[in-house]
This record gives structure tokens, sequence and C-alpha cells, in this order.
């Protein structure tokens, strides 16, 4: 088994009894290597002195040639029991003496060796020189064993091994309990890492051991899983949130990788086509949705936009077609996005269903065909009815207006003719049939004007209301005499209309406000303006007369629609309407307030620049706008 495979205690167990045994090993070496150098040193110190000793005493039988003298020196070695032979050569160097004496010849050496001491494997050689002063009397030879030595190293060795038998014991206890003081937390990192793994689980702690480095290693572990799992928790909630706003969207939504495979698939998606998020995600986008004829330049689409790294070359969003799951094509809209995450790029598709869309343009389209030819019909019916109505106004302008004229005229010649001849009750006839003709001639001429007033084409410009009420003003002084009416104009703005049009829109409103209040002692007309937004003015023309009961308000701007009989006030009922109809077709709007002889106000609301007028255009140049309206 590989070390890097071994579990941390093994490996811990490991480490200290080779730290042992290589400090026991390396102990017991440099005690052999002392034990053996000292031993040698020890031997040749000793042969040194043992050999001066024999020397000094051999002198004498070396001198006299006495060899008994010196084998009895040399027999003197037993005591010593590790010499194994000794000899003694003389000056001439034969052998002299020898030990033991019984010693063969043969096991000495034939003449003295050199001077100096030499190992071999089992025994030291020592050759010295026996001297008085400076002359040399013979050669001293000696052997010692060496076995012996051996022997007490081999005695060592046990005890040095039983020793480290000992050492290595302790250490393997002593590392037990170490390596589980120092594994046992970093197992217990390991289960938990483990477990966190496998489970997914960034709820688990790791135990904090009391060894400060790995209580220290131990609260950072604890510790990044404590914000591991806040990130877990925060991620999964706004996965949650995301897969929730996915599954909300009214769009099919399909994420996919740089190549189309789908990574993401929601519910949407799964009704429109029919497949689960399981079965798609995986699967090819293109193969899965798009049609065959389709597909090739979807795919360079796709490769386009990733070789450029923008979503410019996708166009966004684009009409296509797309494929259920039954092989059924239907109009999409499909809008493709390049996005990059964390140097990964990614699709991100939205779908949406247009059948009822295109179901529906067709409908309109063929409403559209069916409008077009019913707007030809009605126009073409209108264009009759205009050429009827003005045929219709004509003849009530000649063949009507004429005959009343003649009842009128016919009725005061009669008064004329007939002179004293007719009494007052005759007289008094007479007076009414000519008041009902000329009335009846007035109601005509106000029904052609409104007619008229429906028809002609608008002529706008910039438009001074001050000098259009002054105006109204001052065409309203030769109608008869004149209460003394308090005119109170304000400043008034600037609108944008056709002048001759507005120009019978005061004159109708101060008419009307005259008339209501020529039964006032003391008459006041005020005519002002109010604030607007969006390019309109307010203008309002507020009188002190006979006013109007509110809940009749909607009849004040109807045709022949009248608040009081003619004998109170006389009119026609066409002036209002008349009002309302030319304020609409500047695309403004009218509206009145009033009281039971508390007055009467009535609003207008005018554009005040071209900008703001949807309905009335300038008149074309060298044109000029028609003259107002008497």
């Amino acid at each position: 088994m590989r070390l890097e495979h071994t579990p941390i205690r093994r490996q811990l167990m490991a480490m200290l009894l080779l730290a042992c045994g290589a400090v026991v090993l390396l102990t017991s070496a440099a005690f052999f290597v002392y034990e053996f150098l000292n031993f040698r040193r020890t031997t040749v110190q000793q042969l040194t002195t043992l050999a001066d000793v024999i020397g000094a005493n051999s002198t004498a039988a070396l001198a006299f040639e006495s060899r008994e003298d010196a084998t009895e020196v040399l027999d003197a070695l037993r005591a010593d029991q590790k010499l194994r032979r000794a000899a003694l050569f003389d000056s001439e160097g034969r052998l002299f003496a020898r030990y033991p004496a019984g010693s063969a010849a043969r096991e000495l050496p034939g003449s003295p060796p050199i001077d100096g001491y030499r190992f071999t494997r089992d025994q030291l050689v020592f050759v010295q020189a026996v001297q008085r002063g400076e002359k040399r009397l013979g050669t001293i030879y000696l052997e010692a064993d060496l076995r012996f030595f051996y022997a007490r190293l081999l005695v060592q060795a046990g005890l040095v091994v039983g020793a480290a038998g000992i050492v290595l014991a302790l250490s393997y206890g002593l590392s037990r309990v170490l390596q589980r003081r120092i594994s046992a937390p970093i197992l217990n990192l390991a289960q938990t890492a483990r477990a966190v793994s496998e489970r997914h689980d960034y709820s688990v702690r790791a135990e904090t051991p009391r060894v400060s480095e790995l209580a220290v290693l131990t609260d950072a572990f604890n510790h990044m899983l404590t914000q591991i799992e806040l990130k877990d928790l925060a991620l999964t909630e706004s996965e949650g949130r995301l897969r929730a706003v996915l599954n909300s969207s009214l769009n099919a939504v399909a994420v996919m990788d740089a190549t189309a495979r789908i990574l993401d698939w929601n519910a949407r998606a799964e009704q429109m086509f029919g497949w689960s998020r399981a079965e798609a995600i995986g699967r090819d986008f293109v193969e899965l949705v798009i049609p065959d004829a389709r597909r090739a330049a979807h795919r360079s689409d796709l490769a386009r936009a990733l070789a450029s790294g923008r979503s410019s070359g996708l166009d966004w969003p684009a009409e296509a077609v797309a494929l259920r799951r039954d092989r059924h094509e239907f109009p999409v809209e499909l809008a493709t996005n390049l996005l990059h995450a964390g140097g990964t790029a990614t699709f991100c598709s939205f779908i949406t269903d247009i059948t009822e869309r295109k179901r529906a343009q067709r409908e309109v389209e063929e409403l559209n065909e069916q409008l077009e030819l019913r707007v030809a019909l009605r126009t073409s019916q209108l264009e009759a009815a205009n050429s009827e109505l003005e045929a219709f106004s004509y003849s009530v302008s000649h063949d009507l207006r004429a005959p009343l004229r003649h009842i009128d005229g016919f009725a005061g010649l009669l008064v004329e003719h007939a002179g004293e001849g007719l009494d007052a009750t005759a007289r008094d006839y007479l007076e009414r049939i000519g008041k009902a003709a000329r009335r009846m001639s007035r109601l005509i001429e106000d029904l052609l004007l409104f007619s008229r007033h429906g028809r002609v084409p608008l002529r706008c410009a910039h438009v001074a209301l001050g000098e259009i009420v002054e105006d109204a003003r001052q065409r309203l002084q030769p109608n008869g005499p004149m209460p003394s009416v308090q005119w109170r104009v304000g400043d008034l703005p600037i609108v944008w209309g056709d002048p001759a049009l507005l120009q019978q829109v005061f004159f109708n409103l101060l008419d009307n406000a005259v008339k209501y209040t020529s039964r006032r002692e003391q008459p006041v007309i005020e005519v002002g303006a109010q604030p607007s937004g969006n390019g309109q003015a307010i203008v309002f023309v507020r009188d002190n007369g006979a006013g109007f009961d509110m809940k009749y308000v909607d009849r004040l701007f109807g045709v022949f629609q009248r608040l009081h009989t003619s004998e109170q006030f006389e009119g026609t009922g066409v002036g209002l309407a008349m009002v309302k109809r030319i304020v609409q077709r500047h695309g403004g709007r009218t509206w009145a307030e009033g009281t039971v002889n508390g007055g009467a106000t009535f609003f207008l609301e005018l554009p005040t620049t071209e900008a703001a007028a949807v309905v009335c255009p300038a008149p074309p140049p060298n044109i000029p706008s028609p003259p107002p309206v008497p």
C-alpha cells in the first residue's frame, strides 16, 4: 500500500516508530563503532606495554644467548588469555624463543616481520624491536586473539537489541497515545468533510480538540462550514425563487450550453412542447423544438453569436415555427440571448406561442377587409345623403323661405290695405301670422347655418380671443336698445382655430348672455380664462341672468332644446347646439353650470397650439379664411 493511501494514524505511528528506530539504530551503530575503535586502540596500547616489558626482561637473555631465560620470560604471557602466540627473534632474525613453548615452529613466521602492528579478521599481530640503547638485540613478535572481543560484541549486541526493543515498544505505546491526540481531531475533520461531501449536509460541525493548532484548524473548518451553509441556503433560496419565476413565466424558457444542450426547462415549456423537464434536459434544443427545414439556419445563428461573443447575430425577437412533441408545427416568437457567467457561455431562449395572435391577426385582416367594404358602402351612402341634404337645404332655402316671405309680406299689405276696416281681433290675427312667419324664417335660417357649420372645412390659425369677444360685443349693439350691461372681460388667450367659426361661437354665447340678463336691473356679463394643461385653454362666459336647473344641463346643447318658452325669452334653440358642434370640430369640449335665477356659466376648452389641435389644420397658402357668418 502506498504511503499516501495509508490512514493518517498509521502514518503518524510509522513516522514515530521510524524516528525512534532511526535514533536507536544510529545510537547502536555509534556505540559499536566506538567500542570497536576503542578496543583496537586499547589492545594496541596493551601490546605495546607488554612488548616493552618483555623486551626489557629479555635483553640479558638475548645478549647472552640464553634461550631458557628467554622462554621463561615469554612463558609469563600465559597470564594474558588474549595472547595466542609470541616469539623472540635474535639480532640475526633467527627464532630464538616462542610461546607456547610446545607450539610448532611453522605456526610462527620464519623471520621477524616489519615493526608495527596489523589487524586481520580474527587477530592482531604486533612486532617491536628489543634494544639496548641504540643497539638492536632482537625482535619480539606477539599475536593477540580477537575472538573474545567479537564474543563480547555479540553480548553487547544482544543487550542493545533488547534495549532497542524496549525503546521501540515504549515508542509504540507513546505513538499510539500521541497519534490519538493528533490524528483523532484530523480524522474527525476528515469524517466531517466526508459527511458534508456525501450527504451535502452543511449543518454538521467537527468537535474542537484541546490541541491549540488543531483547535484553530477545526474552528476555521467549522467557520467555513457555517459560511458554506449560509451561502448554500441563500443559493437554494435563490434557485427556488428563480425556479418559481421561470415556472410562473408566461413564456417558455430554455437554457442551453454552447452546444445547444438543454440545461433548464421551465413549466411553460413543458406545457407548450409536451416534453417534461427531466426528458428535455440534456437533449439538443435544435433537434427537439426546431423543424427540419430551419435547423441548419438556427445552428448557424447560434454559432455566429458564439463566435462574436454577442447576441447581435440573433434576431431578437423573431417570428419562427416550433415543433411540439406530436410533431405538430405552430407559430412562435423566439428571442435568444447569449449569456456569459464564470467564463462559460450559455444561451437563454424565450418562446411565446403566438397561435392565438396569428388567428386574431387573420380575423382582424378579414374584419378590415369587411370594414373597408362597409366603409366604402357607407361613404357612398353618406355622399348620397349629403347630396340629398344639400338638395334639401337648397329646397329649404328657396322653396320654404319664399312662401314665408310672401305670407309675412301679404299679411302686412292686408293690414295696410284694410286699414281702419279691421277690428282689433283681425289686426291681432294678422300680427300673429306675421310673427309666426318671421319666426319660422329665422328658424330655417338657423337650421341652414347649423347645417353649414357641420360641413364647411376648417381653416385654422392663431386667434386672439380678446379681439373676437370685442367684435361680438360691437355686433350686438345694433340689435336694439340694450340695458346697461356691466362687462368684465379679462385677459383672454390666443388659441388655434377657425376665426370665422370662433366668431360665431362667442357671438352666440354673448347674445345668449345678453338675452337672459335682459330682465335684470344690473346685468353683469363676465368673460375670462382659467389655466389648463396639455396645450389647452379654458374660456368661460358668466352672467347673472335667469340661469337654469342643473338637472336639465344635458338638454342645453341639444338642437331645439329650450328651458324657457318663447314668450319668456326669444330664440330657436339652435344657438348653443351650434356652439357645441363648432367647439367639438376644434377638438375641444363644452359644459355649463348654473342655478335658477342665479345666473349661468358656459365653459369652452380650446387648443392653444397647432400641435395640441388634432382635427384643425392650417389653411393652405394664398387661400383666405372664409368670412365670418353674420
